[in-house]
């Protein structure tokens, strides 16, 4: 950590280390210290308004439907698109920063093939933001009445043996079934969904119908 964090931090905490441990990861030292939170003041546990609740539903639920909505045609052109959109950006910063030839790193104004292309910037930023806008729509379309009424929380892996599920792949469980066969966490194949996308796919499809119909 840097001069500048310890000195902009409003407290410091040290955590004690033990064994052949000589640091902590972020996300294990931030658990303890939510942990020792919540031990030292049980009525932070739970202490969010529902409104609080459902606005963080809203934009967790919308960000995982939107990574599965867009189809895999749809992520190799939003891909491209970003490509062409950061090789033009740094044309665009080299004619903001250079009208003087850069004899140290053989650089200098514009060519004329370098400025038409460039004018198809915009373009590109405007058919990125149409695909980013469009997807957004459809997500939260798609993820509405989860929001207001969220799914049962996945398997918890601290439970008992015999209460145990597995967040290992259908294939990869089939793969080891042999080694892993006596492993209680490993005995079951399917989710509810056990495919994201298409649970998504299906909402969204069931959500456009209806609103098609009213």
């Amino acid at each position: 950590c840097t001069s500048e964090m310890l000195h902009s931090s409003d407290k410091r905490v040290y955590l004690p280390l033990r064994g052949f441990a000589d640091s902590l990861n972020l996300s294990v030292a931030t658990a303890l210290v939510v942990h020792q939170l919540f031990t030292l003041d049980p009525t932070l546990i739970g202490s969010m308004s529902d409104n609080e609740r459902m606005n963080i539903r809203r934009k967790w639920y919308t960000k995982l439907a939107s990574q599965r909505l867009l189809s895999k045609s749809g992520k190799t052109k939003r891909k491209r698109l970003l490509s062409k959109i950061n090789a033009l950006s740094k044309l665009e910063r080299r004619q903001l920063t250079m009208t003087e030839p850069n004899k140290q790193h053989g650089q200098g104004p514009l060519r004329k093939d370098e400025l038409e292309r460039l004018k198809d910037l915009d373009s590109l930023k405007e058919q990125l933001q149409q695909m980013d806008d469009d997807i957004q729509q459809k997500s939260l379309l798609a993820v509405e009445e989860l929001v207001n009424n969220p799914p049962e929380p996945l398997g918890d892996m601290r439970r008992a043996d015999e209460h145990r599920t597995t967040f290992a792949g259908k294939n990869t469980k089939k793969h080891n079934g042999e080694a892993w066969a006596d492993m209680p966490a490993t005995g079951y194949y399917k989710t509810d969904h056990s495919i994201s996308a298409s649970f998504f796919r299906d909402r969204l499809k069931e959500k456009e119908k209806e609103k098609g119909a009213m």
